[in-house]
């Protein structure tokens, strides 16, 4: 199957969308597809090297005007320039008479609803709801969606009357060389130049204000493990939670490549969560939930509507979502209790089942019958 992936983002960059944009990517060609990955003129270099990925990915960079330093205006116009260079680009290979797939995915509001024109089957991954207006809605008319949690999935069929079977959800997945860990936390610990006696629980991700991090800072005074950020530094932890970060131990960001080593070197993994952000309670996909499963250490996660989506019950331990007193209980829990084996197991078995090739087969049978189905406008 031929795709071309379309994609109004700078590539490489160091953020999450970008190292799931690459993992994808990588996934569909080793899935036996040939694809391409239209991205705007904004960024340089390739990915394999900057993503350590096991194969090239086929890059074409469409030319804009790069009007970002003017602030939302000079967004919107840099991505309004993309989302019309890639519907040309579309109907340029359509008229030579190439037979394809588009794929697309939401990186802003509107970028991706031009493709609602073009001359071939398309599918779009969604990592949020959308607001009903005139171009998104001749988008979702046409286009079958991958929904990264149920929650969205369900939001966007009510939202533009779409059937069942035009909704897939596919949550976010995991490399199949973090289902490979053997190692001890202890050796861990000493390749990251660690004590290797001193256990402690890990957060990583990101810094941002949606996430819940506040939570942290009244947990350390309290929590039977130390905690470890890997994502940031303090500095940057104070100016988005306006809390005090003394009590807690920051990495800083690393590359990665090295995470399974922090993964492996914790004792417990923290997923974090909050009902004051709507995204975060209801929309969200983290990626490191299977990271945390596949690195065979207990999850402690927060029990909101988006990730019990994903999760099953028995592969964590719950907290209530801003609750200080209820997550130091469910670090406590998962570090001491002996039911923390079968949840290890039970959250291995489940990432095992999402791995980023498993999600790329499923998604291009998926696209396969949208072939199959869609008849050209």
């Amino acid at each position: 199957m031929k795709i071309y992936y379309i994609a109004n983002a700078r590539m490489p960059n160091e953020k999450a969308h970008g190292i799931q944009m690459a993992k994808m990517c990588e996934a569909f060609i080793q899935a036996g597809a040939d694809l391409t990955l239209v991205v705007p003129s904004r960024g340089s270099g390739g990915l394999q090297q900057f993503y350590g990925l096991a194969c090239e990915i086929p890059l074409r960079r469409l030319p804009v005007w790069n009007l970002q330093f003017l602030g939302p205006i000079g967004y919107r116009l840099t991505a309004l320039q993309f989302a019309l260079g890639s519907l040309l680009y579309v109907w340029s290979r359509a008229l030579s008479g190439e037979r394809f797939v588009v794929y697309t995915i939401d990186m802003d509001s509107f970028s991706f609803a031009l493709l609602a024109w073009v001359p071939c089957p398309s599918c779009a991954e969604m990592h949020s709801t959308k607001r009903s207006n005139f171009l998104v809605r001749s988008f979702f008319k046409r286009t079958r969606i991958i929904a990264t949690n149920r929650l969205i999935g369900d939001g966007l069929a009510q939202t533009f009357g779409l059937s069942p079977e035009r909704v897939r959800i596919e949550p976010n997945g995991v490399d199949e060389s973090v289902l490979q860990n053997t190692m001890s936390s202890q050796e861990a610990r000493t390749m990251l130049a660690l004590s290797p006696d001193k256990p402690f629980a890990l957060y990583a991700g990101r810094f941002y204000e949606w996430k819940g991090l506040e939570i942290l800072t009244d947990a350390a005074a309290s929590s039977p493990l130390p905690i470890y950020l890997v994502g940031g530094t303090r500095e940057e932890y104070e100016r988005v939670t306006k809390k005090s970060g003394a009590l807690l131990h920051f990495a800083g960001a690393r590359p990665v490549g090295e995470m399974p080593l922090w993964f492996a070197a914790a004792d417990v993994l923290l997923l974090l969560g909050t009902a004051k952000n709507e995204y975060s309670y209801r929309y969200t996909s983290p990626m490191k939930i299977f990271e945390y499963l596949a690195a065979s250490r207990p999850t402690v996660a927060s029990r909101t509507p988006a990730t019990i989506s994903i999760m099953q019950e028995n592969t964590a331990f719950w907290y209530e979502p801003d609750n200080v007193r209820s997550l130091v209980h469910a670090i406590h829990e998962a570090y001491t209790s002996p039911e923390a084996e079968a949840k290890i197991r039970a959250g291995y078995a489940l990432a095992t089942a999402h791995t980023w090739r498993r999600r790329a087969e499923r998604i291009l049978a998926f696209c396969a019958s949208i072939g199959e189905n869609t008849s050209t406008p």
